[in-house]
């Protein structure tokens, strides 16, 4: 009877004890690595979001707050956000309160060692580099890995850049249009905001193109993006080939 009594007060105090250690090892925020990949570059968002009912201070040893890698399908590393960086060595703090959150932005051009790299998919590894939360050490970084496909150069179109906002825009692009012409739309990804255009080529080198965009106000999506379409047509049959898009802006 008395081994009995004391299995069961062993079970009555064990539970609460695993129950309160599985909770130690929750995290109270989510960190979330965000790649989307363009034709000439990836823009990666980091969102560190705040998922409990009470503030969140997070304490960090140096001015680096996070590290982001890029891998390729061998696993060799071809891009690094701390690369060529260097960081303030003292301790700096982020308040986040509760379903708030932190938002940071890193860019890649797809070069590695002076080269584009190669058309495939990628990994993109993200860590959060805090040491404390809430004044209470982090025994393990918050990590967030996912997977993108980085498209190959086109071939027509490369070194673009755009300036302006709100319907009117400048866009400094070079092209090499094969048959002597490109052409570019504009749309918001549901409805076409200026038709289709030509604009003819001097040669078959590679030229700079100056392309100013006009929107009325009241075509202008209130959220979302405006985004150009460079391309080509094709000789034989004038079908669309070397697509080009550019977020002109996003709102």
């Amino acid at each position: 009877m008395l081994r009995l009594l004391t299995a069961a007060a062993l079970i009555i105090f064990t539970m609460p004890l695993q129950s309160f250690e599985a909770s130690k090892k929750e995290m109270p925020f989510d960190f979330k690595v965000m790649p989307q990949a363009g034709t000439e570059t990836m823009e990666i968002e980091l969102l560190l979001r705040n998922t409990a009912n009470y503030p969140l201070s997070f304490e960090f040893r140096t001015s680096q707050f996070y590290e982001v890698n890029i891998l390729n399908q061998n696993g060799e590393m071809v891009y690094s956000s701390s690369e060529g960086k260097a960081f303030l060595q003292a301790i700096h703090t982020i308040a986040v309160k509760p379903d708030e959150f932190k938002v940071w932005k890193e860019q890649w051009d797809y070069r590695h060692n002076g080269k584009r790299v190669n058309e495939g998919e990628y990994i993109v590894k993200a860590r959060l580099l805090a040491s404390n939360l809430n004044g209470k050490e982090l025994e393990t970084k918050a990590e967030s890995e996912a997977s993108v496909y980085i498209p190959g150069q086109n071939p027509a179109f490369r070194h673009v850049k755009v300036t302006g906002e709100n319907g009117l825009y400048s866009v400094s692009i070079e092209g090499r249009p094969k048959n002597g012409k490109l052409w570019y739309t504009v749309e918001d990804g549901h409805n076409e905001l200026l038709p289709e255009k030509g604009v003819s080529a001097l040669s078959n080198n590679w030229e700079n193109y100056n392309i100013k965009v006009s929107i009325p106000a009241d075509k202008l999506p209130e959220n979302g993006s405006v985004i150009l379409h460079l391309y080509e047509k094709s000789h034989n049959d004038g079908h669309i080939i070397n697509s080009f898009p550019v977020i002109l802006e996003r709102r």
